[in-house]
């Protein structure tokens, strides 16, 4: 199988050309054109692995992010609560001011709330995959392995 060919395999089973492209940047095609079928899925899942872990390391930094945001929010609440208490109409201008930072960083903050929780499924369901393969592997027989390999292979890269 040439590169060309492995990159629509890959496409064909939901991955992006650019994301085929990068996970197949590990096999030399120019100095071995005819790469089996098994080769490619073992790059491609080193690339996808590589993957998983990127997006749950962009998970754990937007849980940081909302936690420094909740702070920030919190912040600016006292300060409207102590401006208020002693100023009364004279810090109206700074009350109002801190109001609006305050819906900001409340509509920013649900937004990576809702960015944190779509990246939670998709790793999730990559786990969950995995690991209902990784079992009904382990019931085979060896003639089987290669054969559920690849389908596991199928299921979890796409």
């Amino acid at each position: 199988m040439n590169k060309k060919e492995a990159i629509d395999l890959l496409n064909n089973e939901g991955w992006a050309k650019a994301d085929a492209k990068r996970a197949l940047e590990l096999l030399d095609f120019k100095l071995n054109p005819d790469i089996d079928e098994l080769a490619i899925r073992r790059a491609a899942s080193k690339f996808a692995g590589a993957e998983l872990d990127k997006r749950q390391r962009l998970q754990r930094g937007q849980k940081i992010q909302v936690t420094k945001k909740n702070k920030e929010i919190q912040r600016y609440i006292t300060l409207i609560e102590e401006l208020a208490a002693n100023g009364g109409s004279s810090n109206q201008e700074e009350i109002k001011k801190l109001r609006n930072k305050i819906s900001e960083l409340v509509k920013v903050n649900d937004d990576l709330k809702k960015d944190n929780k779509v990246m939670k499924d998709i790793v999730d369901k990559i786990r969950f995959k995995l690991t209902v393969e990784i079992k009904n592997m382990l019931n085979l027989k060896d003639s089987q392995v290669k054969k559920s390999l690849v389908k596991l292979l199928k299921s979890t890269l796409g």
